[in-house]
């Protein structure tokens, strides 16, 4: 086995491993980017449904229906 075998040998699996793993270092950065954007649409929504549910008691209590 020659020194450019070798090379090869140990240099492009040693290469295509690091490419994998900062493919897939962007692949969690951006599934992690996604899931901070859903949280932020969750807060937005549950403060959205809490007003409602505020705005439904005070109907509630001025229709004399309160349960």
């Amino acid at each position: 086995m020659t020194d450019a075998q070798l090379y090869l040998a140990i240099g492009v699996p040693s290469i295509l491993a690091l490419v994998n793993l900062a493919v897939i270092l962007t692949i969690f950065t951006s599934l992690s980017n996604q899931i901070s954007e859903v949280r932020g649409d969750m807060k937005l929504l549950t403060g959205a449904m809490n007003e409602l549910d505020k705005r439904l008691t005070r109907v509630e209590i001025k229709l004399g229906i309160q349960q």
